[in-house]
């Protein structure tokens, strides 16, 4: 059993990381003339991702150091 725990300990930062990844920090979204225009959401693990209104501009996801 003890060949093992190396597989557990990695599995279990693994779902950590995954924990904060899923769990939201905030949300900004940004207003121009009555519509939508940018939403920036950013997560537990520093990643911040911004969403753009305009479908020709792609999503964009940063992290944060």
């Amino acid at each position: 059993m003890t060949q093992h725990i190396d597989r557990v300990q990695k599995q279990k930062e693994k779902l950590e990381q995954e924990r904060l990844d899923n769990s939201i920090k905030f949300i900004e979204v940004r207003f121009e003339e009555g519509k939508w225009t940018t939403e920036t959401t950013g997560y537990n693990s520093g990643r911040v991702v911004i969403k753009y209104n305009d479908k020709r501009k792609k999503e964009k996801v940063e992290y944060e150091i």
